[in-house]
């Protein structure tokens, strides 16, 4: 019988834990950002600027594919921490199996719908333009028919998480990011295959980590292995992992269609510097994507470290991870936001030397970010009720900002201040977004019993 390996976020100091835990994902997230700026200059002074455009146009799909990927994956995450928690491993082998069910008929899923609709879909995306949709219907499919690659290794990468591997799990996405670039330069630059070669080189790098991580778990250095998929029912915890992979999976596709949302109402207000304005918006996105990334991996952090705690029933421990994850993201974002208010035209010369982009992003910055301190604390919470299985409260507190208050103000607010109504929506749909946080806490209290909406056990935190 295989060694089990002792669970490493039940026992020791839950700082440390957190360091350990959190510093690896935010390194590998900050790497993925920077993957995406090297892929976009390789497109740009390789292949011209028609090819970036054209992997452009395709963003709103390709988040797509990220967005079923999280679902996946997510949703797998929350049960298998609990699972793994309770030292429960045959219902942990009983999830993990599962998702990889799920992950391979999601992934066709992809694959039907772009044989269906992909010609058409990114002829729309391209206004017509044969050469655009050309392009980017190759990027397309490749990223389309490599599905089930970055399905399953979205699904290991998270399991070896809760497992504990932090450390290599950071590897493996380090080295998707690392190689990725290395095949990048190749295919583009050096065999000029254009898009092809941009979505070939991510399509390898997948491959490449993927393979490694097989290998990690056939020498049982692992507490899952690729022999339990033999054993179990892959169709085992789908309602589940679809439940509380919903949220977050969402709020992909949520952030795809606030940007459209935006580039939408820009036109009907008939911004007198559209073009700058729409270039400036661009820049605003990479910033806060950069932004968001690493709160993004504290959150996948905390999720393993809460769900395993509240797995082992060690209430006070959880409830203390909540605690530093709220303060950790409200320290993190507030400095971010001061970066934004005093820096903007810094930050905009980094990406461009336009004196008018510069100037546009200068002015939309510290007024869409204006809320930015508060939106950290938020996504703490709504993660918390994910990571303990509420599902509900996860999903509600998790998509709510984005389809019921930030898509109707980008559309509501210009009809009475104009353009700049455009980017009061983001900052008043966080003072939305926290009224209803209260509120659902408020219910939680009387609801669940827990103290203050979030805390399981009966008193204050005990010493870890």
């Amino acid at each position: 019988m295989a060694h089990t390996p002792a669970n490493t976020f039940t026992h020791g100091p839950l700082g440390l834990i957190f360091a350990k835990t959190a510093l690896p994902i935010i390194f590998v997230m900050g790497m993925n950002g920077l993957l995406t700026v090297v892929d976009a200059i390789f497109l740009g002074r390789y292949v011209g600027p028609d090819a970036l455009g054209a992997v452009t146009l395709i963003f709103p799909l390709y988040m797509v594919i990220v967005a079923l990927a999280t679902l996946v994956s997510n949703g797998m995450s929350s049960i298998l921490a609990r699972h793994l928690g309770a030292n429960d491993h045959t219902a942990a082998a009983r999830v993990f199996v599962g998702a990889h069910g799920m992950a391979l008929l999601m992934s066709g899923v992809l694959i039907a719908g772009y044989l269906v609709f992909g010609r058409s879909v990114t002829l729309a995306l391209a206004s017509g333009s044969e050469p655009l949709a050309e392009m980017g219907q190759v990027y397309l499919a490749i990223t389309a028919f490599m599905a089930p690659l970055a399905f399953i290794l979205a699904v290991n990468s998270d399991a070896l998480r809760n497992e504990g591997h932090v450390g290599f799990m950071a590897a493996m996405s380090l080295l998707v990011s690392l190689s990725n670039i290395g095949f990048n330069y190749l295919l583009i630059a050096i065999m000029g295959l254009g898009v092809a070669g941009s979505a070939w080189g991510t399509a390898l790098a997948q491959l490449l980590a993927l393979s490694i991580i097989i290998g990690f778990r056939i020498t049982r250095k692992a507490t899952l292995q690729p022999s339990m998929l033999l054993a179990h029912d892959w169709r085992a915890n789908w309602t589940r992992i679809l439940a509380l992979g919903a949220p977050q999976s969402l709020s992909f596709i949520g952030i795809a269609l606030s940007s459209a949302a935006v580039i939408v109402a820009l036109q009907m207000v008939n911004t007198p510097k559209y073009e700058s304005t729409v270039a400036a918006f661009g820049i605003m996105t990479r910033v806060m994507t950069f932004v968001f990334l690493p709160l993004l991996g504290l959150t996948h952090a905390m999720q393993s470290i809460v769900g395993n705690n509240f797995g082992a029933q060690a209430w006070d421990r959880s409830d203390q991870s909540l605690r530093i994850g709220i303060w950790i993201a409200l320290v993190y974002c507030t400095l971010m936001q001061l970066a934004f208010v005093m820096l903007p035209e810094p930050i905009a010369r980094l990406f461009v030397s336009d004196p008018g982009v510069i100037a546009e992003f200068a002015r939309i910055l510290p007024v869409n970010s204006a809320m930015l301190w508060l939106a950290g604390p938020l996504i703490v919470i709504a993660t918390y009720f994910q990571a303990i299985g509420n599902a509900t409260r996860a999903a509600l507190l998790g998509l709510t900002k984005s389809y019921a208050f930030g898509l109707p103000l980008i559309f509501l607010l210009p009809l009475i201040w104009g353009e700049w109504g455009i980017w009061y929506a983001g900052p008043l749909a966080e003072v939305l977004m926290a009224l209803l946080t209260a509120i659902v806490l408020y219910q939680t209290v009387s609801g669940l019993g827990l103290r203050r909406g979030l805390f399981t056990a009966p008193s204050g935190p005990q010493t870890a």
